[in-house]
This record gives C-alpha cells, sequence and structure tokens, in this order.
C-alpha cells in the first residue's frame, strides 16, 4: 500500500505522473513501447494516478514473491528484509523494476528448463525497460559450468578494464563509428553517463565504484566458498551465483563511466539476496560463524539501504502519501 498510495515521492516523479495523466495521442511519450502499452491500457479506465501505482507496485511486488514462495520458502523472510533494504521492496517502483520482476519470475522458466517461456518473459521485461535485453543470455549462463578460477580472472580483468575507463572507451568508439563527434557526441555522452533512476548520486563516482569493487571482492569469495563447502545442498546456488558474477561484470566495466549501461547488470546483482540467504542457511548451524555472517551480512544491508536513501534523500524523506496532497514539494 505504501507504494500505491505515495504523493510526489520518488524519483522522476513528474516525468511518469504527466506522461498518465496527459496520455493522448498528441502527447509524446518517452519510454519503451511495452510499458507504453501498460501506461496506456490503464489510462483508458481511469486517469487517477494512484490506481496506476497501485497496479505497478503490485506487479512488481507479487512478482517476486511468487518466485521467493515457489523456491526459497525456507529463507522467504531473509529474503523479505534484504528485498527491503536492497530495492526499498519497491515502494518507490519505476519502470526498470516491474522489467526486473519479470525478468527474475523469467527465472522460474530456466530452472523448469521452458527456453519459450523464458523468452517471452524477457521479451516483455525489454519491452517495459531496454536494460534487460542482455537477459537473454541468463538461459545459456544459468546452466554453465565455470570453474572458481575462471571467475577470479574474468572478475579481476573487468576490474582493471573498469578502472582504465573501458566505458568511455567503447561509447568513443560507437560514437566514432555512426559519426556522433563533436558537439552532438559530447551531449550523448553526458547523457549516457548520467541516471535519472538512481545508480548515479552527487556522491564522487569513483569513490562509490571502489566502495562497489570492495563490497564485492568480500562477498564474492564468500559465496565461493559456501558454494564449495555445501556440496551441492543448494539446488541453485551455482545457476544464482553465475548470473551473479555477470552482473559484477557488467558493473566492473561501465559503472564509474557509463551508468546508463551499468543498468543492464541491475537484473543479474538481484541475485546477491538470493545468495545471501543461502550463506545465513549454510552458517545456521554454527553458532558463531552464523552471528559473524549475520553481522555481516546486516552491515551490508544497512549500508545498501542508508545508501539509496542518501542518493535523493529529498525525494524520498519525507514520505507523502495521497492524503498528503497539498504539501508543496520540489520534485
Amino acid at each position: 500500500m505504501f507504494a500505491g498510495l505515495r504523493w510526489k515521492t520518488g524519483t522522476d516523479w513528474e516525468s511518469y505522473f504527466d506522461s498518465f495523466y496527459y496520455f493522448s495521442e498528441d502527447y509524446a511519450v518517452n519510454f519503451e513501447p511495452g510499458f507504453v502499452v501498460f501506461l496506456a491500457t490503464i489510462r483508458d479506465f481511469t486517469s487517477e494516478y494512484t490506481v496506476f501505482l497501485l497496479i505497478l507496485s503490485f506487479l512488481c511486488i507479487s512478482l517476486k514473491f511468487i518466485f521467493f514462495l515457489k523456491y526459497h520458502k525456507e529463507t522467504f523472510f531473509t529474503l523479505v528484509f534484504l528485498y527491503l533494504c536492497y530495492y526499498f521492496a519497491d515502494i518507490f517502483a519505476v519502470r526498470q523494476n516491474l522489467a526486473i520482476s519479470l525478468t527474475l519470475f523469467s527465472t522460474w522458466f530456466i530452472i523448469t528448463k521452458k527456453p519459450v517461456l523464458f523468452l517471452l518473459f524477457v521479451g516483455l521485461a525489454a519491452s517495459i525497460h531496454t536494460s534487460s535485453l542482455l537477459y537473454f543470455f541468463a538461459y545459456y549462463i544459468y546452466w554453465k559450468k565455470f570453474t572458481d578460477k575462471s571467475f577470479y580472472y574474468i572478475i579481476f580483468f573487468s576490474i582493471f578494464l573498469g578502472l582504465i575507463g573501458f566505458g568511455n572507451i567503447v561509447l568513443d568508439l560507437l560514437l566514432k563509428a555512426l559519426g556522433l563527434e563533436g558537439f552532438v557526441g559530447e551531449k550523448i555522452n553526458n547523457y549516457l553517463s548520467n541516471d535519472s533512476e538512481g545508480l548515479n548520486t552527487n556522491s564522487n563516482l569513483l569513490v562509490l565504484y571502489i566502495m562497489g569493487i570492495v563490497k564485492r571482492l568480500i562477498l564474492i569469495p564468500l559465496f565461493l566458498y559456501v558454494k564449495n563447502k555445501s556440496q551441492g545442498r543448494f539446488v541453485y546456488f551455482q545457476g544464482y551465483l553465475n548470473l551473479y558474477i555477470v552482473g559484477n561484470i557488467i558493473y566492473f566495466l561501465f559503472a564509474k563511466d557509463l551508468a546508463i549501461f551499468a543498468r543492464a547488470s541491475v537484473p543479474f546483482l538481484i541475485f546477491e539476496i538470493f545468495l545471501i540467504s543461502y550463506v545465513l542457511l549454510y552458517y545456521k548451524a554454527h553458532k558463531k560463524k552464523m552471528i559473524f555472517a549475520f553481522v555481516l551480512m546486516t552491515l551490508f544491508s544497512w549500508a545498501r539501504f542508508s545508501a539509496l536513501i542518501n542518493s535523493y534523500y529529498d525525494l524520498y524523506v519525507p514520505y507523502n502519501s495521497i492524503f498528503d496532497k497539498k504539501i508543496e514539494r520540489n520534485v
């Protein structure tokens, strides 16, 4: 209900509100076609933006909860807690949140080996937010056998490329290939280097990038250790780890210089919360280790939640509902 009843709270409020409220053939909507259809379908029945938010948040949350309950009943409440810390539990959902819910749900069809349904759901997700396009490769990645050594080689090479500006190199090559240099190229570069829905903040991007690397260099060895020690106890661990590593590779390559490209990592990085829940479950029988793992994961979750809040603090705090419409807020 918090997600659906918010008012002028969260990022990109004006662009989404205006696109819905003023939707018509004469009003240009700069969203992907799938999301435009979704928006238009609801707009045909009502002009109440709150109804739109309720439907959007219901889909975002229910798709994730269905997947949680289907495959992770034992760690359900842990996942809900991490879902809140990592993603605000989709209280401030935008179209990428819906796309991520669809890609996560499509993982059901990777596990059950139903490629047609998998492609259908990922195609739907990509039509809502183009950052989901790379998830088409998830079916292959999930079942691929990787050695720990190959993971480490790829990770450190990706970090090296990211630190030397791989994102800018790729963008420059693309702009030159398309003949978009000079002033036009600079404008495109500035646009692609910014991210209005949450990856960028006003903080020093290099510092955030380094902190992201440090965090991942703590978590990845831990995940690999639990994978090896659990000896197949957790059926989905290897597949989730494969997807998570790929998400991190995308992050390492692009997060520093090309934030909008780094968005393609988000559908893969959601598996971090599943891997954390497995770590806690693995150490459940070891009291001292369990306490250490719990404290570590709590710190990471708190850090993630704090980073989310502080990225656009004035847009998140205070939370305003439809009952606070008279309160003025710059969005």
